[in-house]
């Protein structure tokens, strides 16, 4: 059987693409029906978890991704059948899809099967997810140097000023980590399902899922170090500013005395005068 990554005389043909990858906006209506009507597509259930209906097994991914510096979210789902796979999500532009369409590009046989196809969205997903990770570590890191406390082995303040900003830019990166952590999780699962529907037709694929497998469970790891990370540094912020707000406590309570035994002298001079 023709190999389905590595056949070097395939070209990359959006018409074969169109025959084993239909995406469906949630606009769309009209397809939807078409879909519904003819192959008893239904996406209207809700989303929790792998079920099946007819010829089709449905896989719902909570994909993250970036559009510009904001963090994006969105359950796509995935109807996989014998001879296509629908992918249902809200609208276009779809940036990780377009990752896939150029490893498809690169790779033509991916286009040539829906299990192929598949691979190839799930991939994009999950590197769009490790841009996440990727942005939200440059934060973390941005509030690890801010958050530096001691220079030549001396206190200093915090160079981070408005406690209220940076505890919610805190929270922004714990977020998107946890997001990035949900999606790998749904990942991990599309991808053991693939695997299993596409049964090791081709080896090259068989050992492409595997290799995914392996990406999506390292991404999860990073995200899980991470997450453990900026909860740390939350918890060293909040004990520093504690710290200082024991010591501004402290100085008020010396600064009162001081003021108490001022007006008893003050008092006291009155008196003897």
């Amino acid at each position: 059987m023709t190999s389905a990554v590595s056949t070097p005389t395939d070209r990359f043909d959006t018409e074969v693409l169109g025959l084993h990858w239909i995406p469906l906006t949630a606009s769309d209506e009209d397809t939807a029906a078409v879909l519904c009507e003819r192959l008893g597509i239904d996406f209207s259930r809700p989303h929790d978890g792998v079920w099946e209906t007819g010829d089709f097994v449905y896989i719902p991914v909570m994909a993250t991704y970036l559009r510009g510096d904001a963090v994006r979210r969105e359950t796509v789902v995935f109807a996989l059948g014998g001879d296509f796979v629908v992918t249902a999500y809200s609208a276009e532009p779809f940036a990780p899809f377009d990752r896939a369409v150029a490893e498809m590009g690169r790779r033509p046989a991916l286009a040539g099967s829906p299990h192929g196809v598949l691979y190839a969205l799930l991939r994009s997903l999950t590197e769009a997810a490790e841009a996440v990770l990727g942005h939200a570590r440059a934060e973390s890191d941005t509030l690890a140097r801010d958050m530096d406390t001691t220079v030549d082995g001396s206190d200093r303040p915090l160079e981070i000023r408005d406690l209220r900003t940076a505890l919610v830019r805190m929270d922004a990166v714990e977020d998107a980590v946890t997001r990035v952590r949900d999606t790998q999780r749904d990942l991990i699962r599309a991808g053991r399902r693939l695997r299993a529907e596409h049964g090791g037709r081709t080896g090259d694929l068989d050992s492409a899922i595997g290799d995914l497998l392996a990406d999506i469970a390292d991404v999860r790891g990073r995200a899980d170090a991470e997450h453990d990370r900026i909860r740390y540094l939350q918890h060293a912020l909040l004990l520093r500013v504690e710290m200082q707000h024991a010591r501004v406590v402290k100085i008020l309570a010396l600064s009162a005395a001081l003021v108490s035994l001022g007006i008893l002298a003050l008092c006291y001079l009155v008196v003897l005068g």
